[in-house]
């Protein structure tokens, strides 16, 4: 019985929404949204170099891929995994060659761009997530 004043299991991966809506919003997007502005922000802060690659490859092309693999539902794990790296890949490269064309590209405004891009895709999921 899903009552909306029903207290939710400590073990429900999902962040209880409002009585109206009845849903709520994964963890995993509320981590990965979360996760694409502390990266982005620390990345152009800057950090030692090792860290500065990791931190980099996860906001240019793993946490955009998973934002938008998400969006899909897809229950085979190869390919999930093959999605986040195609999907990350493909949003870079089209982001950064349309920054190239318009003669604005940075370093700095691609991480932003993919940073709001994995935002923006994550806000998309938690519209589903709460819709479902």
């Amino acid at each position: 019985m899903n009552h909306p004043t029903q207290q939710r299991l400590p073990s429900d991966p999902r962040v209880p929404g409002d009585a109206m809506s009845g849903g709520g919003v994964s963890r995993l997007t509320v981590a990965l949204g979360l996760a694409a502005l502390a990266l982005s922000l620390v990345t152009l802060i800057g950090l030692p170099t090792p860290l500065q690659a990791v931190a980099a490859t996860a906001v240019l092309v793993l946490l955009p891929g998973q934002a938008l693999a998400r969006l899909m539902q897809v229950t085979d794990l190869a390919l999930g995994v093959l999605l986040v790296l195609a999907l990350g890949l493909a949003t870079l490269t089209a982001v950064s060659t349309a920054m190239f064309y318009l003669a604005v590209w940075s370093w700095q405004a691609c991480v932003v761009t993919m940073g709001v891009i994995t935002i923006l895709a994550c806000m998309a999921r938690a519209r589903q997530e709460a819709a479902s």
